[in-house]
């Protein structure tokens, strides 16, 4: 018996709508770092933005703002954190399962040679 799940298959011409950002309490509460600190910046830049921003904040909210932007543009040049965090997931569960496998030897070495004759 089969359940219908709402689900179908993407057309060529579509594309995944856009993830609507979290708030900073969201980000705080269940995002990553950089969630968190999108959200803060998207925060400070509404404020900063207002015409009822008080002057005595605006210098320190406005620093705030540059320092967040430098940080999410570190996260981004840093390439994705996530990546090495999964690969070294995949490395444990492939110890696991297999424990003498080639990929987990000192070495690291990986043949990708390829071979058009053993087509």
């Amino acid at each position: 018996m089969s359940s219908k799940t709402g689900l179908r298959a993407v057309q060529p011409h579509e594309t995944a709508a856009p993830a609507q950002p979290k708030t900073v309490a969201q980000a705080a509460k269940s995002g990553t770092p950089r969630e968190l600190l999108v959200a803060m910046r998207d925060r400070i830049a509404e404020t900063v933005s207002q015409s009822n921003c008080a002057a005595r904040d605006l210098a320190s909210l406005t620093k705030r703002l540059q320092d967040i932007a430098h940080d999410i543009d570190a996260i981004d040049s840093r390439g994705d954190g996530e990546a090495a965090d999964r690969v070294r997931e995949l490395e444990a569960a492939l110890k696991l399962w297999a424990p003498d496998h080639p990929l987990l030897s000192g070495a690291h070495v990986i043949d990708d040679s390829f071979d058009a004759s053993v087509i």
